[in-house]
């Protein structure tokens, strides 16, 4: 288990204000003083004999994990959400795909416009409105080990983390790469930022972790990740596989979820995460140039990375959401929710537009050639 230590630094950030641009630059993010969490040097992404870590208990919590659902809770218990989503009911939908379904009837589509937005003043005057949904944020720091920090100033090149008002399930948070000066893209570098949050799948080490990425937008960018705790198995991961790709010294392996209504593929690494990350951000960035939407669905403590594939259609209602493409359903109706069915949930999953065969296969292609030049 990741090791962390838990210490504070009056001025943890004087290092990252050397350049003289950042120091005078009008910035909210200056003077905000959060907990930080800091990744240490030894990352466990970088040892080719990484395993997940089934040693552990599960029962005890990472530090990481810790002042994650801490903070979250806390702010559950401040008010700070529209509605308590640990109450809402669940239930499993009969049929073969075993999908999920939640009644929650006071959610509403969550609206995350204020991140997408925040550049320049448009970053300043949003930021205001969402600093008491801060929870604290995310770093790579320079000690061997990772470490919490009980209050620092917010460095450059971190990530935030900031609770979701309309949480669809416990612990639902969204991060926010973010520089002094604002948010970053994180077709920026997807790699690097995949990286640290495959690191935070690690460090977290609770399988129950759903880390996931909404490209809604042909051919652009969304700003941040978000993370959710789910302790069941989702119906996507009870699928059965067709492995097309392994490679030779057991590094990556990439398959197809046969079927399954939506088109998707899962990445499985045992060893190097740090390259299946680089592997699925090239993929990433080509899909994004091809204008083809994607979800990315990260589970079992990073060793596993769904890839849900679709086309922008004629109504953009029709797009389904990351949880509907892992078959979990939301419904505001008890009427509805009582009467949902398995062919119900079929008929939207087909309204959303999909690749045809030959585009499928063509990704697929793709994905083996960014792989294969990987040596593990």
């Amino acid at each position: 288990m990741v090791q962390a230590k838990q210490t504070e630094d009056e001025n943890l950030c004087s290092k990252y204000m050397e350049n003289e641009h950042l120091k005078t630059q009008k910035s909210c993010i200056n003077g905000i003083r959060l907990p930080l969490y800091q990744f240490g040097r030894n990352s466990p992404l970088d040892d080719i004999s990484f395993k997940a870590p089934s040693d552990v208990p599960l029962e005890e919590q990472t530090i990481l994990e810790s002042i994650l659902l801490a903070k979250w809770e806390e702010k559950l218990s401040e008010g700070q959400f529209r509605y308590d989503v640990t109450l809402s009911e669940i239930k499993a939908i009969m049929g073969q795909k075993k999908f999920l379904a939640q009644l929650n009837e006071s959610w509403t589509n969550p609206s995350l416009s204020q991140y997408e937005e925040m550049s320049g003043s448009l970053f300043q005057t949003n930021w205001l409105k969402c600093q008491e949904e801060l929870l604290f944020c995310i770093s790579r720091g320079e000690n061997n080990e990772s470490k919490l920090i009980s209050a620092a100033l917010v460095p450059t090149s971190s990530i935030l983390v900031i609770i979701n008002a309309t949480p669809v399930e416990y612990g639902h948070v969204i991060l926010l790469p973010c520089a002094v000066n604002g948010p970053l893209q994180f077709s920026d570098d997807m790699s690097l930022e995949l990286e640290m949050l495959l690191r935070l799948s690690v460090e977290i080490n609770n399988f129950a972790l759903c880390l996931f990425y909404e490209c809604s937008t042909p051919g652009t960018a969304c700003l941040y990740f978000q993370a959710l705790f789910f302790s069941s198995l989702l119906p996507v991961e009870a699928m059965t596989v067709d492995t097309f790709f392994s490679d030779s010294l057991g590094g990556i392996c990439v398959s197809t979820i046969t079927d399954y209504p939506v088109k998707a593929l899962l990445f499985e690494s045992s060893c190097n995460l740090k390259k299946m990350g680089q592997v699925i951000a090239e993929i990433c960035s080509h899909l994004q140039e091809k204008c083809v939407l994607y979800n990315l669905l990260i589970r079992d403590c990073g060793k596993k990375i769904f890839l849900f594939l679709q086309l922008q259609g004629s109504d953009r209602s029709s797009i389904l959401s990351p949880w509907e493409c892992w078959g979990y359903f939301l419904f505001k109706s008890r009427s509805e929710f009582d009467q949902a069915t398995e062919d119900a949930l079929l008929d939207r999953i087909a309204t959303a537009a999909s690749l045809d065969d030959a585009e499928f296969q063509g990704v697929k292609q793709f994905c083996c050639d960014v792989a294969g030049k990987v040596s593990f």
